[in-house]
């Protein structure tokens, strides 16, 4: 099956559209069996969690990804790489199998970038699974669903130069991250006024953000810690995530510095074929990841500029409304 979705990792630059919902629908997690006939799961037999419990958004984002992949589990597919904490829930390892294969695992908690739909009665640990792979068989992916509307779940990539018998291998570190995350929750090591607990879709009233983009916007969580806000022709974002200290990467990016009260910023805006202005601020340091900061980041984007339309003026305002609103350092 042809994967027409976003490849996390493996292939790069895959950005929320204009299109989205423009409503909000009650957000379910999924109990093991909804949806599915009973048939052959893999996992063991644990009984399946439901309602409220680890397999919910809030639960998981602490989840470390890192800490499921440790150099113990990550041997048993041949000779690990160090893993690598690319953000909260994003945790990849390019190793090699026992052939001196390449294989190029990513797992990311939370993943809402889904193409794919259960299929069949095939479950892990209790959810159920979409899988599906590239027509040249280089790549896999494998999702355990946690939650419907919006779709979310715990997603395995894992690609190689040498094609074939990749969702295997998936699977199988599918079925330790659901156990992991099931039996004993590892967690992400965090400063005190860590973002990681926050959602990006209930952390600013709603009212503030349509002064910003327009009356009635929908919104959309993009992952366990990120929300998208949309009206017609414009797209607002709200982003927490580990990454470099905006100020490090201020010349290279051709960023201004802005003042929020008293809170140093990073400014970027363009104006071609769109509007666009960001926000970027690095709220506490955090060790352990490909970066060294957690980064608050809000992002305007109207894709028919307006004449005199001051788009770095209402994302000003949008973060100024969001400072008060963060933990406390």
């Amino acid at each position: 099956m042809a994967v027409a979705g976003c490849l996390v990792v493996l292939l790069a630059g895959c950005g929320t559209g204009a299109d989205l919902a423009k409503t909000t629908g009650k957000r379910t997690t999924v109990p093991a069996t909804e949806g599915l006939d009973a048939g052959p799961e893999t996992g063991g037999s644990t009984p399946p969690p439901t309602g409220d419990d680890v397999f919910s958004s809030a639960s998981l984002r602490r989840v470390n990804p890192c800490a499921i992949m440790d150099e113990e589990t990550m041997s048993g597919f041949g000779t690990p790489a160090r893993s690598r904490l690319r953000d909260y829930a994003l945790c990849s390892n390019y190793m090699k199998d026992p052939g001196g294969r390449d294989l190029n695992f990513t797992m990311t908690i939370g993943d809402s970038s889904l193409a794919r739909k259960a299929q069949g009665a095939l479950k892990i640990g209790g959810l159920p699974v979409a899988e599906s792979e590239l027509d040249d068989k280089t790549a896999c992916f494998v999702t355990a669903i946690t939650e419907t509307d919006p779709d979310r779940g715990i997603t395995v990539q894992i690609g190689s130069d040498t094609p074939g018998g990749l969702c295997e291998p998936g699977r199988k570190l599918l079925e330790t991250a659901v156990t992991k995350i099931r039996d004993s929750k590892p967690e992400l090591e965090v400063r005190k006024g860590s973002l990681v607990d926050l959602d990006a879709c209930t952390v600013l009233d709603d009212s503030v953000v349509a002064g910003a983009i327009g009356d009635g916007p929908g919104k959309k969580p993009t992952g366990l810690h990120s929300c998208t806000y949309n009206t017609e022709g414009v797209t607002f974002r709200v982003e927490f995530s580990l990454g470099t200290d905006p100020d490090e990467l201020a010349e290279a990016a051709k960023t201004t510095p802005v003042d929020l009260g008293g809170v140093r910023a990073q400014q970027r805006s363009e104006s071609t074929s769109s509007t666009r202005c960001s926000l970027s601020w690095a709220h506490v340091p955090f060790e352990g990841a490909e970066g060294n900061a957690e980064v608050v980041k809000v992002d305007f984007t109207r894709y028919d500029p307006q004449a005199g339309e001051d788009a770095c003026a209402k994302v000003q305002t949008v973060a100024k409304a969001l400072l008060p609103k963060l933990p406390q350092k």
